[in-house]
């Protein structure tokens, strides 16, 4: 029977693809840092291969020959071996930020220049904005600030000397030169390529990676939809042998002794489903404090309230399945009543909640993303996609970011849904039982 029910779930298409993209999201968030994260997978110095993301060891700048004993900045080194082409590499994931507390204040995005214009990355679509010049030297010194009109020089420019101070003014008039009060002209800026500086949040940009851009702290926006899906899958790992144990194991012993233990569950049940749920989150937070707040105390104040639900199935299934002849087969063989709830009358009723599995995923991510959303749920040190659709909200001038975890959210909550209407459809017995 489970064979006939696996294959018409995979004959159900829509449900099966969606199945094995789930699968392989799950995938990529078991790989971890491999995929984001700051360290580096592999840095080639002085000729011995060395591999941060995968050991416990902590390297200073020390070791790299910078003057700092400090954690190295890998971003920074693989920058820094480029320049000084010694033949050092560094190999970063293909997200290198962290999911939190990992801001990137200041981004700088090259500009082109073509036929006298200046133009955004791609050349097609003329610059309107603030840019800057750097000393060809000096890669954090500035040469010359000034704003443009599509692709043209346009109004005042600062000039400054090697050490970074004023060197004086000039105005600019559609690309021409106005005026200028620098001595013989100022400082040669022809050919040095302009900048734009991107200060959080900051849209996309492929030069520093940010591939969906950064919120208002500056962190990765792609890095913290990563994060999050992780500890929703984390999350939804131990909210289901939480949920699920208990509840099978109170509805079942329910349904199965009857009398007055199932009545005394069942005022126990009353009581808790009249329990304001949000309540009970915010006075813990208020007690405990959210910093000091875990993923593990999280799930267990869900899991409190949310076995219920699991129970209720149960304790209707094994009423039905104890009154059956094979159940009274095994008590008359002498069978204990674990042994008949657990190896006889379980798997029996257990279909009825294999269905829930899907929408109980559905259910916990949506209720995680919402606490966090509120500011009742993981402190920062999580990643979350309620913060940041929060920040989105906040920041709807940057569509970046809400439209980011937006789309995110929807995709999986939509893969979701078609599984579990895949598995529902086929474990329903009155769509593929035949009566005779």
């Amino acid at each position: 029977m489970t064979l006939r029910r696996l294959s018409r779930f995979q004959a159900i298409g829509r449900g099966w693809w969606a199945f094995r993209i789930f699968v392989f999201l799950l995938v990529l968030a078991a790989l971890d840092q491999t995929l984001v994260g700051r360290r580096a997978l592999a840095v080639n110095y002085n000729g011995e291969w060395l591999f941060p993301a995968f050991q416990q060891r902590t390297y200073t700048e020390e070791f790299f020959g910078g003057g700092e004993d400090q954690e190295v900045d890998y971003r920074v080194l693989a920058k820094r071996f480029k320049e000084e082409n010694k033949g050092g590499k560094v190999i970063m994931p293909p997200v290198p930020w962290d999911p939190v507390l990992d801001s990137d204040e200041l981004q700088k995005r090259p500009l082109v220049e073509s036929e006298g214009k200046i133009y955004f990355p791609g050349g097609k679509e003329p610059f309107s904005g603030y840019a800057v010049q750097y000393w060809p030297k000096s890669q954090d010194i500035k040469l010359r600030d000034a704003r443009f009109r599509s692709g043209l020089l346009q109004g005042p420019a600062t000039l400054f000397d090697g050490k970074g101070e004023f060197a004086g003014k000039q105005t600019w008039f559609e690309g021409k030169l106005v005026e200028t009060s620098a001595e013989d002209g100022g400082p040669v800026a022809a050919g040095i390529p302009w900048v734009q500086l991107l200060y959080k949040p900051a849209p996309p940009t492929l030069a520093e990676q940010h591939f969906l851009g950064t919120d208002s702290n500056g962190w990765d926006i792609a890095a913290q939809l990563f994060g999050g899906f992780q500890v929703i899958v984390k999350a939804a790992f131990l909210f289901f042998l939480l949920i699920y144990g208990a509840g099978i194991t109170i509805g079942c012993l329910q349904g199965y002794l009857g009398g007055a233990f199932d009545l005394i569950v069942e005022r126990i049940v009353e009581i808790i489903s009249n329990i304001p749920f949000l309540l009970v989150v915010i006075i813990i937070t208020a007690n405990i404090g959210r910093d000091n707040i875990d993923l593990m105390t999280i799930v267990v104040i869900f899991a409190a309230f949310s076995w219920i639900g699991i129970s209720a199935y149960l304790r209707t299934a094994t009423y039905r399945e104890k009154a059956r002849d094979y159940a009274a087969a095994a008590r008359v063989q002498g069978a204990g009543t674990a042994r008949v709830i657990f190896r006889h009358i379980l798997p029996n009723a257990i279909s009825t909640i294999v269905t829930l599995l899907p929408f109980t995923f559905a259910g916990l991510a949506t209720s995680l993303t919402a606490l966090d959303y509120l500011g009742f749920g993981l402190p920062d040190s999580y990643p979350s996609w309620g913060r940041v659709l929060e920040d989105g909200t906040s920041n709807l001038s940057s569509p970046w970011i809400v439209c980011s975890v937006f789309a995110v959210m929807v995709s999986v909550l939509l893969l979701i849904t078609f599984i579990g209407e895949a598995i529902r459809e086929a474990f329903d017995p009155k769509k593929f039982t035949t009566y005779q």
